[in-house]
């Protein structure tokens, strides 16, 4: 891909850009753990199980969204019966999500490059903070100076609170921010807050879905953005 750098838009600024990464489908590869655990929550309750491809499709929205999606449509009225199984899933994906979940090949290369460029880092994703924290202090100990996931005042993706508040700690703004994702939530939040938006065309979602969700670049691999992010 090719473009012309904006103004100071490489090493003749103040100070280097700022990466912001979504989490499962960026950084790591979430789902054979996230299919694991629903299908249990799901087993224990009764009620039927979801391929691995129909799960890659629901994950992305947050933990609330996958339960509602997961059950029968006739049970996604039920409030309470939804909240159980909540929080059976979340204990249940607790205790294992770290067995099967790896980083996508090039991630820790890509992190290590731009450290050494100076880039501040973040993760924010849609995962329970908790969770967040415990898989992203495991895979990437030190690597990001903020690490934001859902919680009771930070609403999930595409809601803009989190980026910003991403930003704010990193000490950048609008196209100073390159933030990567692999979802239409990703690229949709991104666009709202003005940061600059690069689809991670390995993740859970198509390059197709991507592009039609504003994505100004889709990767095939992570160590291309190297080569693209000053052309944005």
């Amino acid at each position: 891909m090719t473009a012309s750098p904006g103004p100071d838009r490489n090493g003749g600024r103040a100070g280097s850009p700022a990466a912001v990464f979504d989490l499962d489908g960026t950084l790591l590869d979430t789902l054979p753990d996230l299919h694991g655990s629903l299908n249990r929550t799901l087993a224990a309750a009764g009620l039927p199980a979801h391929t691995l491809a129909e799960c890659r499709a629901m994950v992305g929205n947050g933990l609330s969204r996958l339960v509602r999606d997961a059950v029968p449509e006739d049970l996604r009225g039920d409030a309470a019966r939804l909240e159980s199984l909540r929080r059976a899933f979340r204990k249940d994906y607790t205790a294992h999500q770290l067995e099967l979940t790896r980083p996508y090949p090039g991630i820790p290369e890509l992190l290590e490059a731009l450290s050494a460029l100076g880039w501040p880092m973040a993760v924010l994703s849609n995962k329970d903070h908790g969770n967040t924290l415990a898989v992203t202090g495991h895979f990437f100990p030190g690597a990001f100076k903020a690490v934001l996931g859902v919680a009771e005042s930070r609403p999930p993706k595409p809601d803009p609170q989190g980026a910003r508040e991403a930003a704010a700690i990193l000490g950048r703004q609008g196209r100073d921010v390159f933030y990567i994702g692999d979802s239409e939530n990703d690229m949709r939040t991104a666009a709202v807050c003005g940061f600059t938006r690069v689809g991670a065309g390995w993740g859970f979602r198509t390059r197709e879905a991507l592009l039609a969700a504003g994505a100004e670049a889709v990767l095939d691999s992570p160590l291309d953005f190297l080569g693209i992010w000053e052309g944005l």
